[in-house]
């Protein structure tokens, strides 16, 4: 009797030392849960971004809420998969670049037009202004089930990487098959410049040009060099042709469930976001242009006269938006990059 009654009383105990972590768990357990998936490693602006919304919202509502941060496709595969996520409010939050958008919403192609912002000031400024508010609510007037909810940047900006040929001009772009995002504007544009352009997901573009599939790529250094493709891009051609704006998306039916204060508190959350992202995209730019010449890298930042000549061969692309999708956002577009640029004027040397 003896040699039995111990190992009950154990049992007993470990049972209830169990029931009472369960107890504990469910009374700690946050309220409500935000999850937010991107496609992007820890290493992106993105997963910056998403760490200071993580911050913001769980120290503005301690024990409420807490937000679930899943990169590198850990929660949806691909950039269809996130979206559906969200239209049928599986999924919180995710991020799309402007040319993920465009199968969904070609009209938002608008804000890559390239050449179309000066710089960094001037970009920001539109992308708070009531152009972006306007594409956010139609956007969401389509019933497409996706609140905007802020602006970020994933890698600073576009400019042309290419493996073997040094690019002196814009005729040293023709024939060279060039890596864009499936977006018909991006597309357009390479072939405007006589190149030809190859739509493929981020993760295959390292292995197309190990194989000699690609000649080169439309993106910033900073992205260059933080996935390594200089191992095989050994040119870089600095002519910041886009922006690159990071759409942050909150399902609409997720949005209409949350109470008026954790709303409130989740917009905040999204301002720290948009903010960490533009800092650190800036930050990234110079050490990763010191990286990329280290390595043997060549590099050259084009010319006043030369984006000038760039822009001229790609002026048509606005004919081509405005069959498309009308003039009504090109000439928002032109009103807001002209405000922009009187708000930031150029410091003079």
């Amino acid at each position: 009797m003896e040699n039995t009654l111990f190992p009950r009383i154990a049992l007993a105990v470990v049972l209830l030392v169990c029931a009472a972590g369960v107890l504990v768990s469910r009374t700690e357990r946050a309220e409500l849960t935000i999850r937010v998936a991107f496609l992007a490693s820890k290493d992106d602006e993105d997963y910056i971004g998403a760490m200071a919304f993580k911050q913001a919202v769980e120290a503005a509502l301690p024990g409420r809420v807490e937000v679930q941060v899943f990169p590198s496709g850990q929660f949806c595969g691909n950039e269809r998969e996130c979206i559906e996520g969200m239209q049928s409010g599986v999924l919180e939050m995710h991020q799309t670049t402007v040319g993920g958008l465009a199968a969904l919403y070609g009209a938002a192609q608008v804000l890559d037009l390239p050449y179309a912002f000066r710089d960094d000031a001037v970009a920001e400024c539109v992308m708070d202004g009531p152009l972006v508010k306007a594409l956010g609510d139609a956007i969401l007037a389509d019933g497409l089930g996706l609140r905007l909810m802020a602006m970020g940047n994933t890698g600073g900006w576009r400019s042309f990487g290419t493996t073997q040929r040094h690019i002196a001009s814009a005729d040293d772009l023709a024939g060279l098959r060039i890596r864009t995002l499936p977006s018909a504007l991006e597309q357009q544009m390479v072939r405007d410049l006589g190149a030809a352009p190859m739509a493929l997901p981020w993760s295959e573009v390292y292995g197309a040009l190990s194989a000699g599939l690609l000649d080169g790529v439309k993106n910033s250094a900073q992205d260059i060099v933080g996935m390594k493709l200089d191992d095989h891009v050994r040119h870089l051609f600095i002519d910041r042709h886009s922006y690159m704006a990071a759409l942050w998306w909150y399902s609409e039916k997720q949005w209409q469930a949350l109470p008026p204060d954790v709303q409130q508190a989740v917009a905040q959350g999204f301002r720290a976001l948009e903010s960490a992202t533009r800092k650190v995209a800036l930050e990234r730019e110079r050490p990763a242009i010191a990286r990329f010449r280290e390595r043997g890298g060549e590099l050259r930042v084009a010319s006043a006269a030369e984006r000038e000549e760039l822009q001229r061969r790609t002026a048509g692309l606005r004919a081509w938006y405005a069959e498309r999708y009308g003039s009504q956002w090109l000439e928002q577009l032109d009103a807001e990059s002209a405000r922009c640029e009187a708000a930031h004027p150029i410091a003079s040397p």
